[in-house]
């Protein structure tokens, strides 16, 4: 006859299920606040995203650039007008806030770094006038790990993106890196927008992003087709690095020249990629061409799911300050805790399963257990 544990006791059921639940809310209780790993180095490239917006908002201030009032001087700079003559796509005003949380530079930091971005190390950086805010963190991110960021950048811009004509992203980058803040190599800019042409907008609105490139010193990407323009992209990129390997590439937004076609958005997720997922994609922009090389590719566009999954809370008004989200500090259980909980428990199993054995051995050899008692 085989054993079948009996348990017979109710009230042992629940004075074990009472003390399961005690241990589960020790091990709960005693939570502790661990730093995430390369703290200092993502503290530091919050920081210093802050410095760069600082001198952002205080260059506008001198010069007269106009900008809206958010009543957080940090935001008026980076959070344009919705509409305006280089304004190329619709956008949600959430992903431009959130963007500009100087904290998204520590995500930039940790993704770097989990590329395998060392000091002295190229990156090659696609940045967009949409998000200033992402384009800040990633570039602050490179300069804290000491590479070398080489940047082309689409200078169109969707809704409250760098939308003013005469302080695009490229003049915004310009200024950080001549005032030493930075350190990027910015080598060229496109228009942005569809096909990377600027369809649908003025000849006005392109003319003044082609004047933007000009007075940045910028080459101006604009070829016949799509193709063409990827490839330009391609070259610059190269021709940059002077026979150097890059590291890593990173994509900022949705760029069509950068990631080929607007439906591959959906088909690479955020993050790092050793390699690019296999997919059918529409078509392949440049981004393709340097994970066909080996290249590590981070891909940072979906600003609400990353924000969620690194712990930067929502979009807010003012600004978090530098050093808050589980990015930085993180809370973890306390492992002594929880073995020692998992150790009691087992324990405990273990001695109950053994006295209600030995209960049933009794019984079959007809000797009722509770003669014994």
């Amino acid at each position: 006859m085989l054993y079948r544990p009996s348990l017979r006791s109710i009230w042992t059921l629940l004075i074990l299920a009472a003390i399961c639940c005690g241990l589960y809310f020790w091990c709960e209780s005693s939570r502790v606040q661990r730093k995430m790993p390369n703290y200092d180095q993502k503290l530091a490239a919050s920081q210093l995203m802050v410095r760069c917006l600082q001198s952002l908002q205080e260059t506008t201030r001198e010069k007269g650039v106009f900008s809206e009032n958010y009543e957080e001087p940090l935001l008026d700079v980076l959070i344009g007008q919705q509409f305006s003559l280089i304004t190329t796509d619709i956008a949600k005003y959430e992903t431009k806030l959130i963007g500009a949380n100087p904290n998204f530079a520590a995500v930039a930091v940790e993704l770097l770094e989990r590329a395998g971005v060392k000091k002295g190390d190229l990156v090659a950086v696609a940045l967009t006038g949409s998000n200033p805010g992402l384009n800040t963190a990633v570039l602050c991110a490179c300069d804290v790990l000491g590479a070398k960021p080489v940047t082309i950048t689409a200078l169109g811009a969707s809704w409250w993106g760098a939308t003013d004509p005469e302080f695009t992203w490229a003049d915004m980058e310009g200024l950080l890196v001549r005032q030493g803040i930075l350190h990027s190599q910015p080598i060229a800019a496109s228009m942005g927008g569809i096909d990377d042409a600027a369809i649908g907008l003025s000849q006005m609105g392109q003319e003044m992003m082609r004047l933007a490139a000009e007075r940045n010193g910028l080459t101006f990407i604009h070829e016949s087709n799509l193709p063409a323009d990827m490839a330009r992209w391609h070259r610059l990129f190269m021709d940059a690095a002077k026979g150097n390997k890059y590291k890593a590439y990173v994509n900022v937004g949705d760029g069509v020249a950068s990631l080929g076609h607007p439906e591959n958005a959906s088909l690479i997720s955020d993050g790092l990629h050793r390699r690019l997922p296999v997919q059918n994609y529409p078509a392949r922009g440049v981004v393709h061409r340097f994970s066909a090389e080996g290249i590590p590719i981070v891909n940072i566009d979906n600003v609400v799911a990353l924000s969620r999954e690194y712990g930067l809370g929502q979009a807010r008004i003012p600004l978090p300050p530098a050093g808050q989200g589980d990015v930085f500090i993180a809370d973890r259980y306390d492992l002594r805790v929880a073995g020692l909980s998992a150790f009691i428990a087992l324990i405990l199993i273990v001695l109950l399963v053994h006295y209600d054995a030995r209960l049933f051995r009794l019984r079959e050899a007809g000797v009722d257990p509770d003669t014994l008692m």
